[in-house]
């Protein structure tokens, strides 16, 4: 075989085993957390509208509530994905770049659980290859929540020349009326015990 075609046999050879390595088909991407861009070389996110919808259960949260994230192919679509990441963050100040609360109920045959940022269970991908149109997972706020306003966001892999990165939910309010009613309860129940207490001088 010519040297030129031996040469040129061995760079596609290496071009298929980069692909391979990198594509991470297990869902083992941790060194994404922050960008939550692919190493998809020489390729560059898709300019184009992404082909899914990111939704939740509700339009708030509270601390320790769980919330139930879609990521779906918009219908009439026959888009499939192989791939995907996704995690909540915070709008507050310096903890836009990481992961907040925590995935739970984590099939491990479909999704594995990253930690991201040392947060066990804060950012979810995909087990296998599979093609699918539909992923549905639940997030559970901490119970000392300091998030304030979060949103979750995606990164999406059709296949190893396009994909989307960093596709955003509408924003989740942080309701703390709960925890704002058990402190006037609390400072209720210790009225009355001292009112109690007075009047066991009278």
């Amino acid at each position: 075989m010519p040297l030129q075609a031996t040469a040129l046999l061995l760079a596609a050879v290496c071009v298929c085993r980069v692909q391979e390595g990198v594509a991470f088909p297990n869902g083992s991407v941790a060194f994404s957390c922050g960008s939550m861009m692919p190493v998809h070389p020489p390729y560059t996110p898709s300019s184009s509208s992404p082909p899914v919808t990111l939704s939740t259960s509700s339009a708030s949260y509270r601390p320790g509530g769980v919330i139930t994230v879609t990521v779906e192919v918009v219908k009439n679509s026959s888009t499939e994905f192989q791939g995907f990441l996704l995690q909540a963050r915070s709008r507050k100040g310096l903890a836009l770049l990481w992961p907040v609360g925590k995935f739970t109920n984590i099939s491990t045959t479909l999704f594995t659980a990253l930690h991201c940022n040392n947060m066990e269970n804060s950012t979810v991908s995909q087990a296998s290859g599979v093609k699918k149109k539909k992923v549905q997972l639940t997030w559970e706020a901490s119970i000392n929540s300091n998030y304030g306003d979060i949103y979750f966001s995606a990164t999406l892999v059709q296949d190893y020349t396009t994909f989307w990165v960093q596709l955003n939910s509408s924003t989740l309010r942080l309701d703390s009326s709960v925890n704002s009613a058990a402190g006037v309860f609390s400072s209720s129940a210790l009225l009355f015990i001292n009112l109690l207490s007075l009047s066991a001088y009278c």
